[in-house]
Parts: structure tokens; sequence; C-alpha cells
């Protein structure tokens, strides 16, 4: 029997996000499924049901199975890593599916009831990843990466509510990536740890501008809801590029191009107007994140400063400056030595 084997993988910004649909394909085998991921909070001796939905969008029907794995955080750019069952993860048997197998044909939407039967005994979060693959072909984790083998799969976070929940989260670094820049983007880095017992998603923004004036530019951070587990790290990184001139993405017919090495090529634009816009001196970004800890929103803050020194472009301006001050100079001087010489000649 032919196998097709295709590979899954999920990155922060599709990871935790709301309504949205992940594909997977090879050749003609192609899944679309959603929503991407599903968060459920309940009471610990209850049940809980979510619909999944998953899409043939290949040009022959086929047979679907689901499996149940579990993930947790690999890295700290908010990537899942999915893991086999191991003993102990009795967490798993409480998932059931209204089908565990079913055709599907071409074009097709096709809804799974996932039930959650939540023990009394349950407490913080418990981390799922559902399976969808050909019925026949194997599945498994890329060791030390962020996908798998044979399926494409639907994340599901649930929280089983109780009183001594903990929700903590901390700013450990929140930092430009260099002290100067000649000309913008500046990129900021913000380290979250989440030292509680459940999932967090910290949001909030970073304030721009001179200390002590108003911002020039509000930055959101985390928009997409993006999660941390318990007792790991995420980064969160922030682009500031408001600026005249600016460094952008250079673009061939639509496309953006990359050096030898794969690295994305930028340019200077000079967008005249954006003039306006011309950035010189020291500056200041302000993080406020938020987050809640079951009872109400709690900031974490954060500041870093940095500068902005177009010095090509203010050793220009010196050149230019100081040309015309010794031609204005010259200038000067030759009248004044005509006055004079007339007033000597007058004089006799």
């Amino acid at each position: 029997m032919r196998q097709y084997f295709f590979l899954f993988g999920i990155f922060a910004n599709i990871l935790f996000f709301g309504a949205r649909t992940a594909s997977a394909q090879t050749g003609e085998f192609r899944l679309v499924t959603s929503p991407l991921p599903i968060n459920l909070v309940t009471e610990p001796g209850t049940t809980v049901s979510a619909p999944i939905k998953v899409k043939n969008d290949g040009s022959a029907e086929e047979r679907i199975k689901i499996d149940l794995m579990k993930f947790g955080a690999y890295g700290e750019n908010g990537a899942p890593q999915l893991l086999e069952p191991a003993s102990g993860d009795d967490f798993l048997s409480w998932v059931n599916f209204s089908e565990k197998e079913f055709s599907i044909a071409p074009g097709e939407w096709k809804t799974v009831t996932a039930t959650f039967t939540v023990p009394s005994s349950a407490s913080f979060g418990y981390y799922y990843a559902v399976v969808f693959s050909r019925a026949g072909d194997p599945i498994r984790p890329k060791d030390g990466q962020t996908g798998l083998t044979g399926g494409t799969a639907v994340l599901v976070l649930l929280e089983a509510k109780v009183p001594n929940a903990k929700r903590e989260a901390t700013v450990i670094e929140f930092r430009a990536d260099r002290k100067w820049y000649e000309f913008l983007p500046a990129s900021f880095t913000v380290r979250v740890k989440n030292s509680g017992t459940v999932h967090i998603a910290p949001r909030g923004n970073i304030f721009v501008g001179r200390e002590g004036e108003r911002e020039l530019s509000l930055l959101d951070v985390n928009v997409e809801k993006g999660n941390i587990l318990p007792n790991t790290f995420r980064e969160f990184s922030v682009s500031w590029a408001e600026g005249f001139p600016a460094y952008r993405e250079k673009m061939e017919d639509g496309k953006g191009v990359r050096d030898e090495r794969g690295n994305i090529v930028k340019e200077l634009v000079w967008d005249w107007k954006e003039a306006s816009k011309f950035r010189f001196g020291k500056y200041q970004a302000k993080l406020l994140l938020v987050y809640d800890d079951g009872k109400r929103d709690v900031p974490i803050e954060g500041i870093v400063d940095f500068w902005i020194i177009p010095w090509k472009i203010l050793l220009v301006v010196g050149v230019v400056t100081l040309l015309l001050c010794v031609g204005l100079w010259s200038f000067v001087s030759k009248i004044w030595r005509g006055i004079f010489r007339r007033n000597k000649t007058s004089e006799k």
C-alpha cells in the first residue's frame, strides 16, 4: 500500500489564534481543520464538549481517523511540541469523540464533537492535540520539532477551574535589539514567564516616544492572544518602522527578495510623504501588558531607552553647512575688502 506522508507544523501565530483554519497536504491528500485552537474552561466533575470541523480539500474521497496526543511548549516562540502519550497521562482518557473514523468526500466539511468528562479530582490545565490522519497511516511526533508525520492536528487547551489556581506572569526581559539605530525599524523583544499553574494570555502595548512627551507610536503586543503554558517562557517580537527614511523589505514581482542564505533583503526607502517622521535623538519605549489573574487584569511593565542617529545624513548636512559657511565667509570677506579699498582710495 502506497504511503502518503506530510508535515504538520504549527507556529506561534497559528497555535494560539482564535477561530482560524489550519491545513496539511501531500499530493492529493489535503485537510483543513477549524477552529485553531480550542480553549475550554469547566469545573471539575463536569462534562464539556467542543465541535471540531475538518474539510477534505483534496480531489478524492478519504477515510479519516482521529488520534489523541498531548502537547507542550517548544522553545520560546510559542510553537507547540507534540508528544506521544506517556504513563500517567490519565487526562487523555477523559476524551470521547462522536466518531473516531469516518469517510469524507472532496470539498465536504465534517463536524466531529469532542466530549471531555472531567473528574472531580482534576485541577489546572490540560493540553491536547486532536490528530486527523488517513485511516491506516502511521503518525508519530518528529523528535525535537514542532510537528508530526502522518497527520494534522487541532489543539485544545482545557482548564479545570479550582480555587487555588495560580495565575502569575513576569516580564523577564524587555529590550531593543540595538542601543542605537541609524534608521528604523527598531525591534523590541518582550520575554515573559508564566510562573502559575494554568495557561495565560498576556496582551498589551508598547508606547514609543520621547521621554516626557506624548507617544509617537502605539505597538500591539500579542494581539493574537497567544497563550503561555505553565512554568514556561515566551518571547514576543514587535517592530517600530514609522520613520523617514526607513528600511523596508525589498520586493520584486510582488515577492520578497532573499539573499543566497535565504535572509530577507532590505532596502532604504525614501518616501517623501513621510518626511515629517524624520527621527533623531533619544527615544523611550514603555511596555504595558495585562493578564487575567482570575479576579482582575494585572499590569506588568517595562521601559527601554534607545537612540536614533542618522549619522550619514548628519555628516552630509554638516559638510554642506560648512561649505556654505566657508562660501558665505569668503563672499562677505570679498565685499568687505572691496569696501575697505574704496575707503582708502577716497582718503587719498
